[in-house]
């Protein structure tokens, strides 16, 4: 983990960074390949001492916002409050869940976070990875007690490739991770693959596609950035 952590720029560059922002596009697919959706998220985190998100979006005409100021979440759909169950899940699940893909390896540190070292494996591809089994302590994040990640990193660099997550019992995807870039004093993956995926990560059709871009650092947030708005 701490090969992982030196490449991706360091504990210090990671703790240095007070926040980020970028342009976040989804692109969804059917099982044959065909697109079946877009969707261009800008994305702006707080990362210390807890972090805060923001999300926007426009789509089909109307402007969609989440806001997670840590401890709760909410969203809004051309500035009205989202109030269902279903849209309170969505907003929890999106903020916490972009948050903490896109901020690894660093989130392996997290409080809470208990990982196992399960050695060596060889990938479809012929990749040999080095396999991290990320669990979580019941309360930690918001899914403690219940996702399992296992993680992909390169035995030499200690980049980070891919992980397998079951995200639900009996239910596992598949992620890859590409085109690292210079992100302030950071190094991150700025494109990803969804793929279906079994459970011992044998890979089916591809599900979605994300690209990260205009990325900034230290950007400077309004203090009411992370607030709901009144």
């Amino acid at each position: 983990m701490d090969k992982a952590i030196a490449h991706a720029g360091g504990w210090e560059a990671w703790m240095n960074t007070r926040t980020i922002e970028f342009r976040k596009t989804v692109i969804r697919y059917e099982p044959g390949g065909k697109v079946k959706g877009r969707m261009v998220q800008f994305h702006k985190y707080a990362l210390h001492p807890s972090p805060k998100m923001r999300i926007e979006w426009e789509s089909n005409g109307s402007k969609g916002l989440m806001i997670n100021d840590g401890h709760q979440a909410w969203k809004f759909v051309n500035g009205d409050p989202a109030t269902t169950q279903e849209d309170i899940n969505a907003a929890r699940g999106n903020t916490f869940g972009s948050h903490y893909v896109f901020c690894m390896p660093f989130k392996l540190r997290d409080e809470g976070t208990h990982l196992a070292d399960l050695g060596r494996a060889t990938l479809q591809g012929g990749q040999v990875v080095e396999k991290i089994r990320a669990t979580y302590s019941k309360g930690t994040g918001d899914a403690g007690g219940l996702h399992r990640w296992t993680f992909m990193f390169d035995p030499g660099s200690g980049r980070l490739l891919a992980n397998h997550l079951e995200f639900a019992p009996g239910k596992y995807d598949w992620t890859e991770y590409y085109e690292e870039k210079p992100v302030g004093g950071l190094v991150l993956s700025t494109r990803r693959l969804g793929f279906h995926a079994d459970v011992n990560g044998k890979i089916g059709s591809k599900q979605s596609e994300i690209i990260y871009d205009q990325l900034r650092t230290n950007v400077d947030f309004p203090a009411t950035y992370f607030e709901p708005p009144r």
